[in-house]
């Protein structure tokens, strides 16, 4: 059986991905054990004749929905998304649910970035090399590298790559994180990493509105958001800022595996 699956590609010469859209790709290969392609693979012509169901699962990519889309933890990118009905098996939290059900579509109270999922299939094994990790979204990379190009108690995460794996055990070497990029902060905080969102730019696109929605999934209420010059970063700035927002950093654990029990339960991959 061959799965067709629409992630989010970023065209690049390199052929690097970012991490969170990639790990789309890793984790329906891992659940469902099948040969997993892209839904706009070169053969798509053909391929839309043979099996029209498509799934959507982890990423701000409700856009790509149609009729034939089977919806199983992903998002909108901003509160006032237009999405074209689908399938919904889980959304990632209650925004996206809530935008959808303005539409008037049917969607379960099932909640849940996939991304949740992946100590389940990759081990930590990694011992702890960093007293803090950054993790800049790709659009944040270069400026906050520069600063800590050459710091040994600061590790800086490239979220361009070809290795779901490779830049999991990186996140894995750190005690903390901050991070600009949504699946960096869910994946720390997956493996029980404290991690914090903050704002390096205002560069990403859409609206923050991901952000909110994941972090209501865990019941995580943020008061406020936190926006970080690269240029005035320290570790003692960024000490300051993890113990300062300590309640944000880690849900409750029982919060986790409930979700985590929900996605699978709810899993179109999962028999």
């Amino acid at each position: 059986m061959i799965i067709r699956l629409y992630w989010w590609q970023e065209k690049r010469k390199d052929s690097l991905q970012n991490y969170g859209d990639l790990m789309s790709l890793y984790l329906t290969r891992k659940l469902s054990k099948k040969i997993v392609i892209s839904k706009n693979h070169f053969l798509k012509k053909i391929l839309n004749r043979l099996i029209k169901t498509y799934y959507i699962c982890i990423g701000s990519v409700l856009f790509a929905a149609n009729k034939n889309t089977v919806v199983w933890g992903g998002g909108i990118m901003r509160k006032d998304e237009k999405v074209n009905n689908a399938t919904f098996l889980a959304v990632r939290g209650p925004r996206t649910r809530k935008r959808l059900l303005e539409l008037n579509y049917t969607v379960p109270e099932v909640y849940g970035d996939p991304a949740i999922l992946l100590p389940m299939f990759y081990e930590n094994n990694t011992s702890k090399k960093y007293k803090i990790g950054i993790i800049p979204h790709f659009v944040d990379y270069e400026i906050v590298n520069n600063k800590f190009d050459h710091n040994n108690t600061i590790k800086v995460i490239n979220l361009l790559t070809k290795d779901v794996e490779k830049t999991t055990d990186e996140i894995l070497e750190c005690e903390n994180i901050i991070s600009s990029s949504l699946h960096g902060v869910i994946v720390g905080q997956s493996y029980r990493i404290p991690s914090l969102w903050v704002k390096f730019s205002n560069k990403l696109s859409g609206d923050d509105i991901k952000f909110y929605d994941y972090f209501e999934s865990m019941n995580i209420y943020l008061k406020k958001e936190i926006f970080v010059n690269p240029n005035s970063l320290s570790i003692k700035k960024i000490e300051d800022l993890l113990d300062e927002n300590k309640t944000v950093l880690l849900q409750e654990e029982d919060v986790l595996e409930l979700r985590k029990k929900d996605l699978l339960k709810s899993c179109p991959f999962v028999k």
